[in-house]
């Protein structure tokens, strides 16, 4: 049985510079420049409003916080000081978070001490 000889590939060209990519960059840095650019409304001129839920969910209570308006970085860190008050899990999703369990009067007075209008609404 003969060997055969492998024959080396070549990888010169193999990797090709995509325009697109760079076009990629660009939008980029322009959702940057439109973050940076999102004026949020002061804690107190903002209404937010808390809401249990249990439709969807395994049959499980969370409480839902929607109507924040304002800057997505400010929203988690609104959503990471509830969950640590209340010690429980959670999650942003949009412009609303989600707390884990039946917490809404202990989120509503959370929210009340930051300084925002909070209203408990029922669905």
């Amino acid at each position: 049985m003969a060997k055969k000889k492998m024959q080396k590939l070549d990888l010169n060209n193999f990797f090709i510079r995509n325009e697109q990519e760079e076009g990629f960059k660009v939008l980029q840095e322009n959702n940057q420049k439109n973050s940076e650019n999102i004026t949020s409304l002061p804690t107190n001129a903002q209404r937010l409003f808390v809401r249990k839920e249990k439709k969807g969910r395994g049959g499980k209570t969370v409480t839902i916080v929607e109507g924040y308006q304002g800057n997505p970085q400010t929203l988690e860190q609104l959503c990471k000081k509830v969950k640590q008050q209340c010690g429980v899990g959670g999650s942003v999703q949009n412009k609303t978070f989600i707390i884990q369990g039946d917490k809404a009067d202990q989120v509503v007075k959370i929210l009340i001490k930051e300084g925002y209008n909070v209203k408990k609404t029922t669905m």
